[in-house]
């Protein structure tokens, strides 16, 4: 899994954007999932540390592991700003999702978020668990959520039309306009193609456009349970949102909290 995507401007984006901004819920949810099963916790994919500084600000031990320097970077920075007790409970880790050997065990791992939608591979979907899976305590969980994937979005030509998706301004006084579409579908390998389009006007006057691309892989809900079963897992509960509510047609997550078997 290279970090060379990850590495882009998105870090210098990605805390100030209203799509992870308003992204409260699955804070909340992770919260209370670390009350009930414990700590140390272990999140993957942890970026800049949205859900890693909750959690140590919540009292538990946390290990955030990422495969991007830039979004650590900004990960350390938060953990700076934290009270000195709730930084001393945060471990941050630059590592390969699919590959990492952390000499421990916790009693919760979490995906939150979609970085598991970036591998693209069964392999390296099944290398990821398999970690888990070594790194799981006796009696801990795994809580991994994906997005139910919306059948239109997987071939509908509208998709390919650029969508504004949010308009804000950034601290330092930067106008940012972000819009979003399908570049290609790849229905046989459950693939899209996406660009995410930061058009910025920075205070001088100056203009930008700015695009992230990436290819994100989708799944259906039977295809995660074999997967997991395949790894070793089963599920113990599952849900569409982060309200804990079952999983229904409209319902925009699929939320999968796992044990061993």
């Amino acid at each position: 899994m290279s970090s060379e995507l990850y590495d882009s401007f998105i870090a210098d984006y990605y805390d100030e954007s209203p799509v992870v901004q308003g992204r409260l819920q699955d804070v909340a949810f992770y919260r209370d999932a670390a009350r009930e099963f414990g700590d140390p916790v272990l999140e993957l994919g942890c970026g800049t540390g949205r859900i890693t500084m909750a959690l140590a600000e919540a009292g538990k031990r946390v290990t955030g592991l990422d495969v991007s320097e830039r979004m650590l970077e900004r990960a350390v920075q938060k953990r700076a700003a934290l009270r000195v007790e709730a930084r001393e409970r945060v471990h941050l880790v630059q590592g390969d999702m699919t590959r990492f050997e952390l000499g421990d065990t916790f009693r919760l791992i979490i995906i939150p978020f979609r970085p598991f939608q970036h591998l693209l591979e069964v392999q390296h979907q099944v290398h990821c668990l398999e970690c888990v899976r070594k790194h799981l305590a006796p009696g801990g969980r795994l809580i991994l959520d994906v997005f139910q994937t919306d059948a239109e979005r997987m071939h509908d030509p509208v998709h390919h039309r650029e969508e504004v998706i949010s308009e804000y301004s950034t601290r330092d006084g930067r106008q940012v306009r972000i819009s979003e579409r399908v570049a290609a579908f790849h229905r046989a390998e459950q693939r899209n193609d996406v660009e995410m389009i930061f058009s910025v006007e920075h205070p001088d006057g100056r203009k930008e456009r700015l695009v992230f691309a990436w290819t994100l892989r989708y799944f259906f809900r039977y295809e995660v349970e074999h997967l997991l079963a395949r790894c070793g897992f089963r599920v113990a509960a599952l849900y569409g949102d982060f309200d804990r509510t079952a999983i229904r047609d409209e319902s925009p997550e699929m939320i999968f909290v796992a044990e061993s078997r």
